[in-house]
């Protein structure tokens, strides 16, 4: 299985990034690679303790419910739909892109030791494997959907 804690499919993970372009889009074209790179960050913020989200009460109550199911399945929803989440609106898309790119080397060079926060504002605590799932998966199937 792959690992986000594992530096060769990072570089992996990162050669797709690589391949998208600023006016790339999902081939359903309701996601764009700027929301893509915004959402990562905010995911991986959340991970190194430098991001916190406001979730409603209601939605944070479904995390029991939700919360492997979710993961485990390639996150096919947006995680928009769950909560909001406070974003830089000043990087432009080349800024997202490489600091994306190097969080995903921070954690392929630190392993599990990169993720700070075993917290999750809306899935509460996760473990080390849970953070593995969430980003790798969620990452991969995103990329998946731009075709890269």
């Amino acid at each position: 299985m792959k690992s986000i804690y594992n530096s060769y499919d990072n570089r992996e993970l990162i050669k797709r990034i690589d391949l998208l372009e600023e006016n790339s889009k999902t081939l359903e074209g309701n996601l764009t690679a700027e929301m893509l790179y915004r959402q990562m960050l905010v995911e991986l913020d959340i991970a190194f303790g430098k991001q916190d989200i406001k979730v409603s009460g209601f939605k944070k109550s479904l995390n029991i419910f939700l919360k492997n199911y979710f993961i485990k399945n390639a996150l096919t929803q947006e995680s928009h739909d769950y909560y909001y989440r406070k974003s830089p609106k000043e990087l432009n898309i080349l800024d997202l892109k490489l600091e994306l790119i190097q969080k995903i080397n921070r954690i392929g060079n630190q392993g599990k030791h990169a993720v700070i926060s075993l917290h999750h504002p809306f899935w509460g605590r996760m473990t080390y494997k849970e953070w593995d799932n969430l980003v790798y998966n969620y990452l991969d199937n995103h990329l998946k959907q731009f075709g890269v």
